[in-house]
């Protein structure tokens, strides 16, 4: 749900806060949940979003179940006992998190304040707000030539994927598309945009947020000697980090 750019500027943010783990495994992990192959129009993928995301079928990732991932994958897992194995799955983690964070912060807020465009046809309002985010990144990774997109995903080899239901052919066909849509930049990128679906302030808004979500839900889940039945971080954070940001989210 989080755009790529969004989820390695978080990764990258991350990284002074969790010494322990290999940067090259867990910034690629912070990619992996994005792993299924799209079908033509982008509408079905394979594994579906509903495994590679934790999801019931027909629910959007606000309910992502990311603290099921957690008990299932990571929990019992240490840096010392294999770290890039660790690396990965924690990437895999702060992922879910990032994108129930913008799926409950973001998304329900365009959804609301530009409910009109969305009444006169769901594809195209998903391709206009789409323009502004994907836009945005462009232009971070354009004007950020040190950032970990460069310096780690252009750079590094693909790891194997180091969970059992994420495919490595599928893993990196996605690595290799995102390397592209970033580094073989288009002008239609850098043209005048107004940004009235998200500006680079809400963005930066949602990646702050998202950092301490997770750094909240990290401390959290490492003092509980079991989940109790939770399934999402949700139930871990305070209010205001989960709540639905005010308008405008735009210029």
């Amino acid at each position: 749900m989080g755009t790529w750019i969004v989820h390695l500027r978080i990764a990258e943010n991350l990284l002074p806060h969790f010494p322990e783990v290999d940067e090259v495994t867990f910034t690629f992990g912070n990619l992996s949940p994005d792993s299924g192959i799209p079908n033509a129009d982008w509408t079905e993928f394979d594994p579906p979003k509903e495994v590679i995301h934790f999801l019931h079928r027909g629910e959007e990732e606000h309910a992502i179940h990311d603290l099921v991932y957690y008990g299932q994958y990571l929990a019992d897992i240490r840096s010392e006992d294999d770290i890039k194995l660790y690396s990965f799955r924690l990437g895999y983690f702060f992922h879910l998190i990032c994108d129930i964070m913008w799926a409950k912060r973001i998304v329900g807020a365009t959804k609301q304040q530009f409910k009109k465009l969305f009444e006169k046809g769901r594809k195209q309002a998903v391709s206009l707000i789409k323009g502004d985010w994907y836009g945005l990144d462009q232009l971070y990774v354009r004007d950020h030539p040190e950032h970990i997109f460069w310096r780690v995903i252009m750079t590094s080899p693909f790891p194997p994927s180091y969970l059992p239901f994420v495919k490595d052919q599928a893993l990196h066909q996605q690595y290799d598309y995102i390397r592209k849509f970033y580094s073989e930049q288009e002008d239609k990128w850098f043209l005048s945009i107004p940004y009235q679906y998200l500006n680079e302030s809400t963005m930066t808004r949602i990646v702050n947020d998202s950092i301490e979500a997770i750094l909240v839900v990290s401390e959290k889940v490492k003092e509980m000697k079991n989940l109790e039945g939770l399934v999402s971080s949700v139930s871990l954070l305070p209010e205001y980090l989960t709540s639905a940001y005010e308008e405008p989210l735009g210029n």
